[in-house]
């Protein structure tokens, strides 16, 4: 999966019309996770795409292309020249040219969704039976200008090609110009054969003839308001009810979408309104008297999409009152805490000091073993956990549907502070749960607790939607057996500080390219990010990458390895990113075989920007990613989304250590190939 844990793994494309898929859940906390729950199912319902809009076109020509050849074998500026139009790409009059070529992007509507951008050149040395050049392409990492050499154009353009051995014409430049636009920065790119290549030579920008000019013609959606929202469910409470909605198809532009989400009573009127990222708001102060809908609308900077509403809802008085329920969640949660931090040595105890432990003690007690295994496996290392806080907000109590029991809803925030070597560190982590009781001659009994997304979701009624459901790919090719490049763990489960195997390459920041600075700051401050993936972690790690390490996108067919892409529009309808953006296992392989990233495989050698996965027992692929975001003395700091966002690799270690499913497999790599 793209982060986190799910009983559901599914390709993309193999959802079948009509069926039934049965899955499970398990809550996980910043120690660990629960049992499997009992399992649920889910039908799929498949329904045509909506046809993709129509795009339209912008050609970038004259003094918006600025494009020059330069000799990259010699190191003063204007050491050879060429007539004012035209431009050269190979060995010609005894100097290797290359040509470089910078587009201004200021027609292009912001917010625009690049479907495809073409290179048109035209030759100036043969006019029939041209031989198509296939130029290696590079995007410029840093700024170049006519007055540097052209070996400094070659240092700008680094050694990693965008592509290689296609055909001018044929070489789809819809990437760099998304990511031009995306980051804001764009320095161009240089366009070079070797020098036993056929050499070419095309007219410049300033060429008499106009029509000869170079052209770069971008193929684009203009910006829009979102579409639909769709799946609209009001799930109504006593005095409150909670409401889920899936994504539009099309969310009109490339940047960020919001929803608003409107309470109204039968007439229209709109008791309550709330605004924010996610697909889930939560009113409360209702009437059970009344029926409810919610109308939710997506919104971006061009506009509001259309309104969905939810069938009508009315609340229902919860036996008891819906108080209690929110006071024996607490109640367990803080017993929950105790045992974390070893205030209680055991769940017996933490439940025996409870006014409400008769409530929540059997399942506090399934969770006794993680809970003290976790706190137990980290002090040999000189860390403990030293403090741990829960809070309910958006609290909304109900009967469950399925179940005819009191069910209680809410956003927990949980604060885990960890001492390592006398100092401590704070992480917070928010989710929305699900808490389910029974009652039974009077007695009150919470049975479980689960992720209420999870619990309750939905699948688009075009389930082809990549963004509901990612998965590695079912022909996923799994680790190498000896594990080549996997930090070394020792009996204790936690890492060791051995040397790297034979063979295995290693690297410093000077070799890797990428900006691990920036990725590990970019991590570290952004953790808050909105989760566009309902398993995210991988998505925050390639965001990382990309928007604080500079590394960049590659073009193609989103399942393949050696592609690396966020939201394209080429590829298909509605936007799908590359797997190896969004899926864990896809990442490494992409990282390792196809940048290619160096193994980091002592714990001293672990640097900031590093990228951690993760591979449990049971498991055959990599499943969780990570961003390291500092190391002192060997006590790996990282961020994540899926667990506590800011955390330790020996807490995590820790955490996952008394279960079912610890973590067997840690590799490090460190990405190279931006410069």
């Amino acid at each position: 999966m793209s982060g986190g844990r799910a009983a559901l793994q599914v390709s993309e494309g193999k959802l079948t019309d009509g069926a039934t898929y049965r899955w499970s859940v398990r809550a996980c906390t910043g120690v660990g996770c629960s049992a499997w729950s009992a399992e649920q199912s889910l039908t799929v319902r498949v329904q045509p795409l909506p046809q993709m809009p129509a795009t339209q076109s912008l050609t970038v020509t004259g003094g918006a292309l600025a494009t020059v050849s330069a000799p990259t074998d010699c190191d003063a500026p204007g050491c050879a020249t060429l007539p004012n139009d035209q431009l050269r790409i190979g060995t010609a009059d005894g100097r290797l040219w290359a040509t470089h070529l910078k587009a201004d992007l200021g027609a292009l509507p912001q917010g625009a969704r690049v479907t495809s951008a073409k290179l048109s050149l035209t030759r100036a040395d043969c006019t029939t039976q041209c031989v198509e050049q296939k130029p290696d392409v590079f995007e410029l990492s840093a700024p170049w200008t006519p007055a540097q050499s052209g070996k400094e154009l070659l240092t700008a353009a680094g050694e990693e090609k965008y592509t290689s051995d296609t055909v001018l014409p044929e070489i789809d430049f819809g990437v760099l110009v998304q990511s031009w636009t995306d980051r804001g920065g764009n320095e161009g790119m240089a366009l070079v054969v070797p020098g036993t290549a056929a050499a070419a030579a095309y007219y410049s920008g300033v060429a008499a003839d106009t029509a000869k000019r170079p052209k770069l013609t971008i193929e684009y959606l203009p910006p829009t308001a979102p579409g639909t929202v769709s799946e609209v469910v009001a799930v109504p409470g006593d005095t409150g009810l909670v409401a889920t909605w899936n994504a539009p198809l099309d969310s009109g532009t490339t940047g960020d979408l919001t929803y608003v989400a409107k309470a109204e009573k039968s007439d229209g009127s709109v008791v309550g309104t709330w605004e924010g990222p996610t697909p889930r708001a939560v009113f409360g102060g209702l009437d059970n008297a009344i029926s409810y809908r919610v109308a939710v609308t997506a919104k971006n900077a061009v506009g509001s999409g259309p309104v969905s509403r939810s069938a009508p809802a009315r609340g229902a008085t919860v036996t008891g009152g819906p108080t209690q329920y929110k006071d024996y969640v607490q109640a367990y949660l803080n017993a929950r805490n105790k045992v974390v931090i070893g205030t209680s040595l055991t769940a017996a105890d933490a439940a025996a000091e409870s006014p409400h432990g008769a409530v929540f003690g059997e399942l506090l007690g399934t969770q006794e073993a993680t809970l003290v295994g976790a706190r137990e496996a980290l002090a040999p290392r000189n860390q403990s956990y030293v403090g741990a806080t829960s809070a309910l907000t958006e609290v909304v109590a109900g009967t469950d549907a399925v179940t005819g029991q009191p069910v209680l809803r809410a956003t927990l925030t949980e604060t885990m502070t960890i001492r390592i070597d006398g100092a401590d560190q704070v992480s917070e982590n928010q989710n929305a749960k699900r808490f389910l009781f029974s009652v039974s001659g009077g007695t009150v009994r919470l049975q479980s607790e689960s992720d209420d997304g999870q619990a309750g979701q939905t699948l688009s009624a075009t389930a082809a939607a990549a963004t509901q459901v990612i998965a590695t790919p079912a022909d996923a090719v799994g680790p190498p057996a000896d594990e080549t490049g996997a930090l070394t763990l020792g009996t204790d489960g936690f890492p060791m500080g051995e040397a790297p195997a034979e063979g295995v390459r290693q690297a410093s920041y000077a070799a890797s390219y990428i900006n691990g600075l920036g990725t590990g700051s970019w991590a570290y401050n952004n953790t808050g990010v909105k989760w566009e993936y309902k398993y995210d972690c991988t998505n925050f790690v390639s965001k990382a990458l990309y928007y604080g390490g500079g590394m960049k996108m590659r073009s193609g067919w989103y399942k393949r390895d050696d592609v690396w892409f966020k939201n394209p529009w080429w590829n298909s309808w509605p936007v799908k990113a590359s797997y190896t953006w969004s899926a864990a296992e896809n990442l490494r392989r992409h990282l390792a075989w196809n940048r290619p990233g160096y193994f980091i495989t002592r714990v001293s050698d672990v640097r900031k920007g590093d990228v951690l996965f993760f591979r449990y027992k049971g498991d055959s692929v990599y499943e969780h990613a990570a961003v390291v975001t500092a190391n002192y003395s060997g006590r790996i700091h990282m961020a994540q989304h899926g667990g506590p966002a800011h955390t330790t690799l020996d807490d995590a270690i820790a955490r996952h250590k008394p279960t079912p499913e610890p973590i067997i497999s840690i590799v490090v790599i460190r990405p190279t190939g931006a410069r």
